[in-house]
Order: structure tokens, then sequence, then C-alpha cells
């Protein structure tokens, strides 16, 4: 279910920085970046801010799919289960990508979405987006655009993490963690994530993120941010 600890921000009447679309600080970079102020004002109003804690749910695998979001900052972890009853994330979701496209072409969703630290996402209906679709083509164009980014992605990650060796794809997670921080820091996952997303179990996780840090390959900062010798884990990558 959706977390009920969420804080919608932009329609809440009591936050005085509510705020417009079209002053949004990474409007740029999420879906309708392209549309003018004026269309943005006519069907963006249902918009809103919303906030989720740390392993809160956006929404469930098989239920309806009322919504999509737009991530503005955080990351969010899409799992689905196996068939012998094991979770396994089969994609990762950062600031800019849209959660939940398939909720616009079925009437479920394809996935459970989980945010990962904290995240904070613009929720839009899928009526909404539907009616914006059928009226405005620039917005169709930005959505077939999102599809092909979401593919691309999905492919990425399993060429990523899921051939080679469990070494070479450890490296090449903390890699892809590093560029998405901007400045190399990141918050580390689980060793339970860990393992869901190199489909290995949570031990074995467990065991190479050790010895990546007795090697030196990693390491902590302040106990918080880590940290990655992207040269040595790069050549890890191409085993």
């Amino acid at each position: 279910m959706q977390n009920r600890n969420n804080k919608a921000l932009c329609l809440d009447a009591e936050w005085n920085g509510r705020a417009k679309c079209s002053t949004c600080a990474v409007r740029s970079a999420v879906l309708c970046a392209d549309l003018p102020e004026e269309l943005l004002e006519r069907f963006l109003y249902p918009v809103s801010n919303c906030h989720f804690q740390s392993r809160s749910q956006l929404y469930e695998h098989g239920k309806s799919g009322e919504y999509l979001y737009t991530i503005r900052s955080g990351m969010v972890k899409l799992e689905q289960s196996m068939p012998n009853g094991t979770m396994r994330i089969v994609r990762l979701l950062h600031a800019g990508d849209v959660v939940g496209l398939e909720a616009l072409v079925g009437n479920s969703y394809h996935h459970t979405a989980v945010a990962m630290g904290e995240v904070d996402v613009c929720r839009i209906s899928t009526r909404t987006l539907r009616d914006m679709d059928k009226n405005i083509p620039q917005l169709h164009d930005q959505l077939m655009q999102r599809w092909q980014n979401s593919l691309d992605e999905a492919d990425d990650f399993i060429v990523r993490l899921s051939t080679g060796s469990s070494t070479a794809r450890l490296a090449r997670l903390l890699l892809k963690f590093s560029a998405l921080s901007g400045d190399g820091g990141f918050i580390i996952p689980g060793r339970e994530d860990i393992g869901a997303m190199l489909g290995v179990t949570t031990e074995t996780a467990s065991r190479m993120m050790a010895e990546f840090k007795r090697q030196g390959w990693v390491h902590e900062s302040n106990g918080q941010s880590t940290y990655c010798d992207c040269i040595q884990l790069g050549q890890l990558a191409m085993d």
C-alpha cells in the first residue's frame, strides 16, 4: 500500500512554500519540461509534491495504476517477486525519471516501487496525463522519449548487473551509484538490496562488500557517504 505518512506539499494550503510547476527547480529534467507556462497552469494543478520516507512504497505490484510519479530527488527501486518467493530488484530510478509509466497503457502496476532513502516526487493522476496526451502534442513526444529511456535503462540494468562474475557486477553497481551521486559520495544500499540487485544471497553480498573494503576499493567517510576507487573498480567491472 502507499505509505500513509507521505506529505503532500504543493497542494497543502498550510505550506507557505507552495510553488508553481513553472518555477520548479528541477523542471528542466522532469516530465512536462518543455510545456509552456500557460499549459502548466491549465493542466497541472492536480499535481502534488509528495515526500516518501526510506523503504516506504510508492505503489504495489498488481494494484490499480492511478498515478505516475516524477522523481525530484532520491532514488526508487522497482521490485519483482520471483517464482521461488525471493524479491529481485529489476531497476533503479533517480531524479528526472518517471515511475509507473505502465499505468498509462494498463490497469495495474507491473512492479512494487520502494523508496531507497528519502524520496521527493511529483505525483500526477493517469487520468490527467491521458487528457493532456490528447490535447498537447509536445507531451506525447515526451512520453515516448520516457518510454525509450525506460527501455534503455532496463537493458543497461540487465547487461551491467546480470552478466559476468559477481565481483564484476558489484563493481559496476558501485560505479553506477558513484556516477549518480555527482560528487562521488553516496549512501550505500543495505546488503539485502545489493543481493537483490545482483541476484546473490545477502550473505554473499556482505562477504563481497567486506572484501572490497579490505582491498581499499571502497571506503566510508564519517560513517555515512561511501566513496569508490573508480579506477580499480573500472578494471574489475571489465571481468
